[in-house]
């Protein structure tokens, strides 16, 4: 074998690799921000919408809709089983914790 024709197949090879990867690393980036506390799954979209389940995401309802200039940047649960939410907009970051109620947000 000739050293140009191994450099093709090096290359196509390594064409083929990424055309098989990317897909992957796409759909990954889509996935929804989920976090579990107090028994329920909260699921965040990029969207400014974050949905509940209280039956392991078998179903989701409405819980909040921040509207379409609001993204939801993260979920986490904190140590008392409170839902933490960082909401983006034009660049800046948002900080929200869900009052003891489940409904409300307040800044944190």
């Amino acid at each position: 074998m000739v050293r140009r024709d191994f450099l093709k197949l090096g290359g196509l090879a390594t064409a083929a690799m990424l055309i098989q990867i990317t897909p992957a690393v796409a759909a990954a980036a889509d996935l929804p921000l989920q976090v579990e506390a107090g028994g329920k799954l909260y699921r965040g979209t990029d969207d400014g919408r974050i949905y509940t389940s209280s039956n392991s995401g078998k179903s989701w309802q409405l819980h909040t809709n921040f509207g379409p200039d609001l993204s939801v940047w993260g979920l986490s649960a904190g140590s008392r089983g409170d839902v933490r939410l960082q909401l983006g907009f034009a660049g800046h970051s948002i900080l929200l914790s869900l009052m003891q109620d489940g409904k409300t947000w307040r800044t944190a």
